[in-house]
């Protein structure tokens, strides 16, 4: 099985006993939570009623394994169905600073813990190794090199052991920064004695760099918060796929990335910055991390006054993204997109009826004309910008009412094909409309005289079915088309009359095709 069977979230009644496993007809156990789509799923999910699935893996997106799940019990006489989802974590049974989470719909907590703890509660402590500056789960093995001495050491519940091991040179040296090799006979594994000022299993780490130069591709800090405080994911998290990780990257330990969570520039970008966790969806941040510029600055003598300048020409703050991915190759129906990564998308929710358009302004949103055909009332109008999965107001999201809708003035709804181009004015909010971030954002318009050469490919984005025919929708999905020429496109074995002058033709020629 290689393709889950629906998308939308179960959201029936069911109530599962705290600490009961979910299992599949064919009594294999679900792995919650597990990512499919670049988002966390933490209970089954389903396309029809009675029709559930889930992840055999905590990471649907690589490894595409899943069961149908076994119907639930229901506990209607039981004390689990009046405990409400917010007394499960009231008072929080979560140790040592575990932060609880209520699973929805299946009665039962999760703890996230700190990284010095594990276990269902954060009732175990792992094992610290300061020579790698990483905590080690129990169970764990790792080899070192200490006191000149080569050590095997593994993490157990009374805490950190090592014993001294047999060992012989390295053929090649992993260990950066002129660090000294060895091989355990036991293990086969290199482990490394760092000079001092490093650390790190290859003495890649360098705790002392407090600050970044240039754009910080090659800080090896232990930086691993964000400007707005959220904690980094490691580069080596089994929640990643298409993601730029350990295992995604070309050298990606010349780059910094490691068993860590510490911020990187894998992709040198205009700082170092790292993966989070937003509302179970992967996102990221630019991490809080001076310039070695401005903090050396900072520490000089104020500079004599002197005239102004003129301020320097802004640059159009619209049309920026960031994917942060990787390219997996052509995938029908497009990969799953990362949130923020397309911001200018919005979301119309028009009566019973769905549509796709893009933010072009703080207050104007252009979408396809043929949407507004049957003249929907302003009150049945919402358009939602930020919004990353479909019909899901999350922390990211925006929503607005909708002042007005104009039409292009030769568009005719009895031939929707043509000029099928519509005008959307958001209502204001507190006196404004769009609030530009990282997830919401006006796409920069082209001039008019910009042009593109023939087979250019593109990106194309939206909510659309990753099927043909189909009837769900799905989270925000990517890909790309090639342009087609005109002649080619408009030849009457193709499209013919339909095809008009100030048309663009696109196809799947070596490119993800969109389902139309």
């Amino acid at each position: 099985r290689k393709q889950p069977p629906g998308i939308e979230i179960f959201t029936s009644t069911q109530s599962v006993i705290a600490g009961q496993k979910v299992l599949t007809i064919e009594g294999r156990e679900c792995k919650f939570p597990f990512r499919w789509v670049g988002t966390l799923y933490h209970q089954c999910v389903t396309s029809s009623p009675g029709i559930r699935w889930c992840s055999l893996t905590n990471n649907f997106d690589r490894d595409m394994e899943w069961g149908y799940c076994r119907p639930q019990p229901h506990h209607s006489n039981t004390v689990f169905n009046i405990i409400s989802e917010q007394s499960l974590c009231r008072p929080n049974p979560c140790k040592n600073g575990g932060m609880c989470m209520a699973v929805h719909y299946r009665r039962l907590f999760e703890c996230v813990c700190p990284d010095a703890f594990t276990g269902a509660k954060c009732e175990l402590k792992k094992c610290y190794e300061p020579l790698h500056l990483r905590y080690y789960n129990i169970g764990e093995a790792w080899g070192r090199i200490h006191l000149r001495n080569v050590e095997q050491c593994v993490c157990s519940s009374d805490g950190m052991s090592c014993m001294r091991a047999r060992y012989r040179e390295c053929f090649s040296n992993p260990c950066e920064n002129e660090g000294t090799c060895r091989v355990i006979e036991t293990t086969g594994k290199a482990v490394c004695a760092c000079r001092p000022g490093y650390r790190g299993p290859y003495c890649s780490i360098s705790p002392e760099e407090n600050c970044y130069k240039d754009s910080g591709a090659e800080y090896r800090g232990t930086t691993n918060v964000t400007l707005s405080g959220a904690p980094c994911l490691p580069w080596s998290s089994d929640l990643m796929y298409n993601e730029l990780s350990v295992d995604t990257v070309h050298d990606a330990s010349l780059r910094g990335l490691g068993d860590h969570a510490f911020c990187r520039n894998p992709d040198n970008d205009k700082k170092p910055w790292c993966y989070t966790m937003n509302n179970g969806v992967i996102s990221w941040e630019y991490c809080d991390i001076p310039s070695c510029l401005s903090a050396l600055s900072s520490r000089k003598a104020p500079a004599p006054t002197s005239p102004p300048t003129p301020a320097p020409i802004r640059k159009p703050n619209c049309g920026k993204r960031h994917p942060k991915r990787v390219s997996r190759g052509r995938i029908l129906g497009g990969t799953p997109a990362m949130s923020g990564a397309h911001p200018w998308m919005a979301a119309l929710y028009i009566n019973e009826e769905f549509c796709a358009g893009t933010l072009v302004a703080g207050c104007w949103v252009v979408s396809a004309a043929h949407c507004f055909n049957r003249n929907p009332l302003l009150s049945k109008i919402r358009v939602v910008l930020g919004q990353h999965v479909f019909n899901d107001s999350g922390s990211t999201t925006q929503t607005y009412g909708v002042e007005k809708y104009m039409f292009y003035d030769l568009y005719n709804q009895f031939s929707p094909t043509v000029h099928d181009i519509a005008l959307v004015k958001l209502k204001k909010v507190d006196g404004r409309c769009a609030h530009k971030n990282k997830f919401v954002r006006p796409i920069c318009l082209p001039d008019k005289s910009m042009t593109f050469p023939d087979y250019t490919c593109c990106t194309i984005s939206g909510w659309g079915h990753i099927q043909e025919r189909g009837d769900t929708y799905s989270s925000l999905r990517e890909g790309t088309v090639k342009l087609i020429p005109h002649e080619k496109c408009s030849s009457d074995e193709v499209y013919g009359s339909e095809v008009r002058e100030g048309m663009l033709c696109a196809g799947s020629s070596s490119c993800v095709d969109a389902c139309q």
